[in-house]
Order: structure tokens, then sequence, then C-alpha cells
């Protein structure tokens, strides 16, 4: 049986890689982490998922976490570094690790497919007006790997997932607020136009797993490939839309300038900012680079997975 190691297993992308995985036994699972002795380490080994150590800023602990690997899907955290080193130097850093990664996957032999979780490049998309860290270094890496390591990009696919309805419920700057004094009414403000698509990819945890498992299934067919994970493109008076159906509570929409939105939420909320500019700009991802894709239609996936409206039913507890 193969084995795929899986980087980020406890977080959102790579949790939903481990599970779907696990409902099959077609694969066997190694998760990468930096402390393979904590909780949620101990509570994936109790399953008897393979848990070994290994660290993104290190090339040598992952060279020895990949051996006898024949699948990889790698991912990395930007957002960790961003409020320490600032947008482009968090964006740096993950460049490194992706680095990192592919360096290590290109010295495991036995490697049939490497799956990179990555993001289109804003820069270069929207001819250099709208640059967006937190996608364009991720997508920087790939092009190293293509220029850098051909043999690797030989095998690789890319998946880049879109935006998350979780955030409505995780992250402050994206929340529906409750307004005093509204009888029980809400307010969504965002750095964008009512009108400008946000490009949704539905339910992280159930989504994010079928697609990979889709691209390992189609092999060689998913190599230099993309797979697009939006269920939907919506434009935030839909959002809304959507959010007064599934709690039944009253909101409205209403655009914030990017320097409110600095002005609120520091170094998060430009980088926020500057991505949905850049999606009022290019809306569509499958139009980015469209020979490259590879449709969820393809990976047989598309009637599997959960759109907006049956995330927020999953989420309603947590966003009213």
């Amino acid at each position: 049986m193969p084995t795929i190691a899986v980087l980020g297993g406890t977080g959102a992308q790579g949790g939903s890689v481990v599970r779907q995985l696990q409902k099959s036994s077609t694969w066997k699972i190694r998760i990468l982490t930096r402390n393979a002795n904590s909780d949620k380490a101990k509570a994936l080994n109790s399953q008897g998922i393979e848990v070994v150590a290994a660290d993104v800023n290190d090339e040598a602990s992952l060279v020895n976490a990949f051996k006898g690997i024949d699948a990889i899907f790698a991912v990395t955290t930007y957002w960790e570094s961003v409020l320490s080193l600032g947008r482009d130097g968090a964006g740096e850093e993950e460049l490194q690790q992706l680095k990192n990664v592919a360096n290590a996957a290109q010295k495991t032999p036995t490697l049939s497919h490497f799956i990179v979780s990555s993001l289109p490049p804003a820069e270069k998309s929207s001819g250099g007006q709208f640059p967006v860290p937190h996608l364009d270094y991720k997508a920087k890496a790939v092009d190293w790997i293509k220029e850098a390591l051909p043999e690797l990009y030989s095998k690789t696919s890319q998946i880049w997932p879109g935006w998350y309805p979780t955030n409505l419920a995780t992250l402050p700057m994206v929340r529906f607020l409750e307004i005093p004094g509204s009888y029980g009414g809400y307010l969504f403000t965002q750095p964008s136009k009512p009108s400008s698509l946000l490009p949704i990819v539905g339910d992280i945890d159930h989504n994010f797993g079928i697609v990979v498992e889709g691209l390992l299934k189609a092999g060689k067919k998913a190599y230099e490939k993309i797979a697009v994970v939006i269920t939907e493109y919506l434009p935030f008076t839909d959002v809304v839309r959507v959010f007064e159906e599934v709690t039944g509570k009253r909101a409205a929409y209403a655009e914030i300038s990017d320097e409110a939105a600095i002005k609120l939420y520091g170094v998060y909320g430009a980088e926020y900012a500057a991505q949905l500019r850049w999606s009022e700009k290019v809306p569509n991802w499958e139009q980015i680079d469209p020979q490259s894709v590879i449709s969820l239609e393809e990976l047989g996936v598309k009637d599997k997975l959960i759109g907006f409206k049956g995330a927020l039913e999953t989420l309603k507890a947590r966003i009213v």
C-alpha cells in the first residue's frame, strides 16, 4: 500500500486530507509535525496514523521524514509570521519553506506525486497592480520548482483553495457584527465593492480532502495541473443573502475603505484588503492559467462537494 506524507495534518487543509484518506484503504498516512509528542499528534497516532517529527524550516528533517514516501501533500502557513515579519517578510519565509519541502521531495526516489497547496499569482495576473504576498509567494515557489527542479515539477499538482466560510467564525475582521440597538440586525463590512465576486471554497473541512484524493486518483493526468477548489463565486450582497437564509437574521453589507481596514486591523487588514481588491480586478481563477486547470468535473469530485450555504449550515451556531 502506498504512503502519503501530509504536512499540516492538524490544520484545516491537511486535516481534511487525513480524514478523507482515512475513509479508504488505498493510502497509508504519515503526518509530519514539529512536535510529534503533542496531544494532537498522540491522538492521531492512536488512530493508527504514523506521526513523524519534521520542520519545514529544516530541510534535513524533511528528507528523513519523506523516506519511502509515494506522495506528498505540502502546505505552509503565511499568517503565523505576518505580525512579526511583515507582509513580504512572511512571504519570503513561506517561499523558503516551500523550497525546503521541494528540495527534500526531489531527494525522495520513491516519490510519484507531489501535491502543493498554492494560490494564484495576484501581482502577475493583475499586471503588477495588486501584489498580495500571501498569494504571490506561494506562486513564486511553484515557479521556482518549475525552473530549478523540473523533474519534481513534472509530477507536481497544484491545488488552489478559495475563500474559507470558516473565516466568518474565526476571524474578527470577517465576522458579521450584531449592531446594538438594531433589534437583532447584523452588518457585514469588507474592503470590497458589494458587487465584487468572492471565490468561495465551500466547506473546507469536507471539500479539500476530496479534491486531493481526486488528484491522487487522477495520477499522471493531474501532473503539471491546477485544481481550483471553488464551489461558487458570489457577490457580497449574495453572501449576506445566504447568511440571512441560514441564520434567520437580518443583515446588510457595507464597503469600507482599505485605509479603514488597515486602521482597524493593521497588517492583517492591509493584506486582506489587497486580496479583495485584486479579486475585483481578477474575479475568475480558472481563467488565470486556463491551459493548466484540471476541472473538478474531470477529477470526478464536483458533485461530492458542499457549497457555501451548506458550509454556513454547519457553522450556524458559531456565526451568530
